[in-house]
């Protein structure tokens, strides 16, 4: 998983001041520091306060920091790549265009358990602050979350949470049920045979290990049919439809196994199987009636754990909603 901005920086700079490509006594600014590795200025500021805490630089009279545990007389020069890149080694990069991924899974989870409990607004400093990054982090976080059909945009730091009820995941299924067995039928004669065979060992192999896995494992699973199998159908047109449906997927991912337990019997295995099996036969028109099947299956399980977690469950409204 991508680490945040503040740990990347962390790491990058600890091994330099230990390689000693950072000198004793060097002065480290923080406006040097986010021009040399293009990032703003919070998590450098971050990251030189936890070196600090670590003496592995200090504070002293002028501005910014000494490297070392005490004040020594300061070295003063620019900074540059060959600071954080010693010979024969391997440059410590950040890797700021993925730096939000690192957040997704905890700000996903919060904005769709909210999303179940009604209408809340979220403002972009806010998370910002709780997440303790610049908004060069929020900025590409939320937009995905938008193009999940988790969030609108409402003004210029607020973006709205879309509620989640019974009508909206009635809609979602309605568009899904018209798109995913067109598709399906269509990538029936094109998946490849061994993609088809790795799905069904995936699938026969989490229904023998059931009860006992993870909800990232169900959620690999569901991806692999209404995502990647589906994706085969080669229409991009209709997989950026399908793209606003996620949240469907989004409510088992946060659920099953993190706040609501287990059903007993596997929420979707064999419905997925006889899919595959459709697949694995090359028979367009009996996957597509087996997904049909599937869909209308799952909306009504979909809806029960839905009610269930509405009327009953419990969340941790995180400062950036309101």
């Amino acid at each position: 998983m991508t680490q945040p901005l503040r740990d990347q920086l962390y790491h990058a700079l600890k091994k330099s001041i230990h390689d000693q490509c950072l000198e004793e006594g060097l002065v480290l600014l923080e406006g040097h520091i986010a021009m040399l590795f293009g990032i703003s200025r919070s998590p450098v500021r971050q990251t030189l306060s936890r070196l600090c805490e670590e003496r592995l630089i200090c504070r002293f009279e002028g501005r910014g920091y000494l490297v070392g545990a005490s004040p020594v007389e300061p070295v003063r020069r620019t900074l540059s790549a060959a600071d954080v890149q010693p010979p024969g080694h391997q440059a410590p990069k950040v890797d700021r265009t993925l730096a939000w991924r690192a957040h997704l899974d905890g700000v996903e989870h919060a904005i769709v358990l909210c999303s179940i409990k009604g209408a809340f607004e979220l403002n972009e400093v806010q998370l910002a602050r709780s997440l303790s990054v610049s908004r060069t982090v929020t900025h590409p976080l939320l937009f995905h979350l938008h193009s999940l059909g988790l969030v609108e945009k409402i003004k210029y730091n607020s973006w709205r949470v879309v509620p989640l009820d019974d009508q909206r995941l009635h809609n979602l299924y309605a568009a899904r049920r018209q798109l995913e067995p067109y598709m399906i039928a269509q990538a029936a004669r094109q998946l490849p045979r061994d993609a088809v065979d790795t799905c069904i060992a995936r699938l026969e192999r989490a229904a023998g290990n059931y009860p006992h896995l993870t909800g990232a494992l169900l959620d690999e699973l569901e991806n692999d049919l209404h995502h990647t199998a589906v994706s085969w159908g080669a229409n991009a047109e209709i997989m950026n439809m399908l793209r606003r449906t996620h949240p469907i997927l989004l409510i088992s991912k946060h659920l099953l196994g993190r706040v609501l337990k287990l059903p007993d019997q596997d929420p979707f295995f064999e419905e997925h199987l006889r899919v595959f099996e459709s697949l694995r036969r090359e028979a367009p028109d009996q996957a597509r009636k087996a997904l049909t099947s599937h869909l209308e299956h799952s909306e009504s399980k979909v809806l029960e754990r839905l009610i269930n977690f509405r009327e009953s469950g419990d969340i941790d409204i995180p400062a950036y909603l309101r």
